[in-house]
């Protein structure tokens, strides 16, 4: 069975992927877990120089042989020292994440080859939570969100039309990314807990078909323990 360990930028990935894409790519041979950068007492999530993330990479292959390591971020929010971010800005939008997972994989080639598998979001793993609008809404109301499922329903619909139905693309600016827009539209808004609550009522098959970044890496994942 392949030994994957994700490092997470934060808490609502971490628990993104030990509650549901644990068990999901237990079922084709892989045993994922995921964590947070730190000691053991002192893990925290956020974005940070890449050169804490490596150090902490190389440091997790270590503990077990044949292990394979992740990571798993948002490309908005990285500063130039990850490899490829700052070349990656003038690609398209829909470039820029792979460029950044292809420019992380030559970085750690020589001490990791193939046990690397970097997954950039391009901005925000709440991307997650539009690509079925009335699920989302459902889960939320019935969550006690406070919210009235018809009317957020149509609000996140409007929300993805705006972006010509490609959720990854939902961010205009530090104000108006993914979560920022479920916090303005859904009172006392959890997104750790309600991240996972949405996505398991939508299922891991019909996000990769919504989430261009999400399908990409667990492609790879699953082509790697063939």
């Amino acid at each position: 069975m392949l030994d994957v360990l994700v490092l997470c930028e934060g808490q609502t990935e971490r628990e993104f992927c030990n509650s549901l894409l644990s068990p999901y790519l237990a079922q084709r041979g892989i045993e994922l877990r995921a964590t947070l950068r730190g000691k053991p007492q002192q893990k925290r999530g956020g974005i940070c120089q890449w050169h804490v993330y490596q150090r902490e990479l190389l440091r997790l292959a270590k503990e077990r042989t044949n292990r394979h390591v992740a990571v798993l971020v948002d490309y908005y929010k990285m500063d130039d020292t990850w490899p490829g971010r700052q070349e990656a800005s003038a690609k398209k939008p829909d470039e820029r994440g792979l460029f950044v997972e292809v420019a992380l994989r030559k970085a750690m080639d020589s001490q990791l080859g193939l046990r690397f598998h970097p997954c950039v979001a391009l901005h925000e793993f709440e991307s997650l939570m539009f690509v079925s609008p009335d699920i989302t809404a459902n889960t939320l109301a019935s969550a006690g969100s406070y919210c009235n499922s018809g009317i957020l329903a149509q609000k996140l619909a409007g929300i993805v039309e705006t972006f010509h139905g490609l959720v990854e693309m939902i961010n205009d600016s530090e104000e108006t990314a993914p979560s920022k827009r479920l916090q303005q539209l859904v009172p006392y808004y959890d997104k750790v807990a309600y991240g996972t609550l949405v996505a398991k009522a939508v299922g891991i098959d019909v996000l990769r078909r919504g989430c261009p970044w999400l399908n990409r890496w667990l492609d790879v994942l699953e082509q790697g323990n063939d």
